[in-house]
């Protein structure tokens, strides 16, 4: 059991370096007053905006969910310590194809990262329930229970969202709902009908998707209920557009667009033309792109590059994967797309470095680095080349 305020902040950098927990020690404002060094520093007053202190006393431990990341908290008052909280944890590990832009828990990050930073954001796994088990005990010296653990959401009725826990089975799963797997089935066939070119089944299916009572209400705002659904389903369609051949920047570029339409869209029916509009646009760019045929290596070539962006990639490495000689690859590569690799490698890291520079954090040092740049003078030059900027300029006008 620990006894001092001290004690309790020695314990902090021990727990993040052996279990990978995030611990907070919080005010009885809910202000930070404490965090593992290694890992991100808050905003001090970043759980005061979803988690209320009254939740927290009513149970042993408190299972908050917010966006998506899971918290642990519990009350345990140690001089100006009040309440302790663990986490985030987030539903799967993370990998280099995610964008920290897709993390709203980043957004709140005060102190610099890396991209490996962010790769190591905790997230859900077997082991979870026994290590939160152990830390309670040996900071509180009580036991604590597996069924502690899901007791206050199965309890709670006014929950905007609720969840049902599975820690034991190392997975966080939203509430059983057979309308969920009816909703996945009609954007199922939507993406498909887009990546075939077909807009007219797409809207058709969306209209009636939207007319589907889910009851999974985001907001007290029905208008902005809807906004935020719009918003995951355009992800979608970029995703899915991405897949069958369209550059990402056009991609993102259109879902940008569609994103401000939805989010300055002052009624239901604006909302309803915005998505409809957004699926003829995203199956133009499909139509524009998926049809330019490339040879199977070429498209082997090209998907390797865009999945291996944050490493150093070589001529040898993409004649390995297609089974070809470098110097015969490196020709017919060239014929067929009219670009060398060395040229397409390029534009592709410039691509991402683009959406590094508007989207992150990242200093323009740190991206040359994530990119695997030789030299920040080696990105200024290619970056410069590829679009007639320096990174510097770029940035100032984004």
């Amino acid at each position: 059991m620990i006894q001092t305020s001290q004690e309790l902040k020695n314990l902090i950098p021990l727990i993040y370096q052996n279990f990978h927990m995030p611990l907070f020690l919080l005010s009885k404002d809910m202000k930070i007053i404490g965090y593992p060094q290694q890992f991100f520093e808050l905003e001090e007053d970043y759980f005061t905006h979803f988690i209320n202190k009254q939740d927290i006393i009513k149970y042993k431990i408190y299972t908050c969910f917010h966006e998506n990341e899971t918290y642990f908290c519990f009350a345990y008052i140690l001089d100006d310590v009040q309440f302790i909280c663990i986490g985030p944890y987030f539903p799967r590990k993370i990998t280099s194809q995610d964008h920290p832009s897709d993390f709203p828990f980043l957004k709140h990050v005060i102190s610099t990262y890396k991209i490996n930073d962010f790769i190591n954001l905790p997230y859900a796994h077997h082991e979870i329930t026994s290590q939160l088990i152990f830390i309670y005990q040996v900071i509180t010296g009580q036991i604590l229970k597996a069924e502690e653990l899901k007791l206050n959401y199965r309890e709670a009725s006014v929950q905007p969202l609720k969840q049902e826990n599975s820690l034991e089975q190392e997975i966080f799963k939203i509430r059983e709902n057979p309308l969920h797997d009816f909703s996945y089935s009609y954007e199922k066939k939507i993406i498909n009908y887009i990546q075939s070119e077909n807009s007219t089944a797409a809207r058709i299916l969306m209209s009636e998707l939207m007319q589907i009572k889910d009851e999974r209400q985001l907001s007290q705002s029905q208008i902005q209920s809807i906004k935020y659904k719009l918003v995951a389903v355009i992800t979608l369609f970029t995703r899915a557009v991405i897949d069958v051949g369209v550059p990402i920047a056009k991609a993102y570029t259109l879902s940008d667009v569609y994103i401000m339409k939805v989010d300055q869209a002052q009624s239901i029916d604006q909302l309803h033309k915005s998505v409809s509009d957004a699926i003829i646009d995203f199956t133009k760019l499909v139509k524009r792109y998926k049809n330019i045929q490339n040879p199977h290596w070429v498209k082997e070539c090209k998907n390797y590059i865009s999945h291996h962006l944050h490493q150093s990639i070589s001529l040898n490495d993409l004649a390995d994967l297609v089974g070809m000689n470098p110097s015969y690859l490196s020709t017919q590569f060239k014929k067929v797309t009219h670009q060398s690799i060395k040229q397409y490698i390029n534009e592709k890291k410039v691509q991402e470095a683009q959406f590094l520079i508007q989207t992150s954090h990242y200093s323009l040092a740190e991206i040359s680095d994530i990119l695997q740049f030789s030299s920040q003078s080696h990105f200024h030059k290619v970056f410069k080349a590829v679009t007639g900027l320096s990174p510097s300029e770029y940035k100032n006008k984004h």
